[in-house]
C-alpha cells in the first residue's frame, strides 16, 4: 500500500497573516486563561486554601494557556514555529499586566516577569509542536 505523504500547507509569509495567526492564537490563549483562572478561584474558595498558592496555579495556567495559543498560532502555516508562538504569547500578557495591574494599582513585580518568561517559553514550545505535528 502507498503511504500518504506529509503535505505541509501553503501560506504566505507576509506580516499581516503572521499577525492575525498571532492574534488568533493570542486570543484562544487568553479565553483558555481566564476560564482556567475562573474555574481555579472556584475550587480555592470552595476549598479555603491559602491565597499565597495562587500565584504558582497562575503561572501553570499560564504555561498550559500559552502552550494551546502558540499552538492554535502556528498550525494553519506550519512555519515559524518559535517566533510566531512566541509573538501570540504578547498580547496576551500584556492583556493579563494591564487588569491586573488595574486590579491591584500597583507595578509589575518579580512574579509578574517571570509570568512573562514562562507564557513565552510555553507559547513557543506550542508553536514548535504544531509545525513538528503530523496530521
Amino acid at each position: 500500500m502507498l503511504k500518504k505523504r506529509r503535505t505541509k500547507p501553503q501560506a504566505n509569509g507576509d506580516i499581516k497573516t503572521v499577525a492575525i495567526k498571532a492574534l488568533i492564537g493570542s486570543a484562544v490563549g487568553l479565553g483558555l486563561f481566564f476560564v482556567l483562572t475562573a474555574l481555579a478561584s472556584f475550587a480555592l474558595w470552595k476549598t479555603d486554601a491559602d491565597s499565597e498558592i495562587f500565584k504558582y496555579i497562575m503561572l501553570i495556567i499560564g504555561a498550559v494557556a500559552g502552550f494551546i495559543g502558540g499552538f492554535v498560532a502556528v498550525r494553519p502555516t506550519r512555519k515559524n514555529g518559535i517566533a510566531v508562538g512566541a509573538l501570540s504569547a504578547l498580547p496576551t500578557y500584556l492583556a493579563i499586566i494591564l487588569t491586573s495591574t488595574l486590579v491591584s494599582k500597583s507595578g509589575i513585580g518579580l512574579i509578574g516577569w517571570v509570568f512573562l518568561a514562562v507564557v513565552v517559553l510555553f507559547s513557543a514550545i506550542g508553536g514548535i509542536v504544531a509545525v513538528n505535528k503530523r496530521k
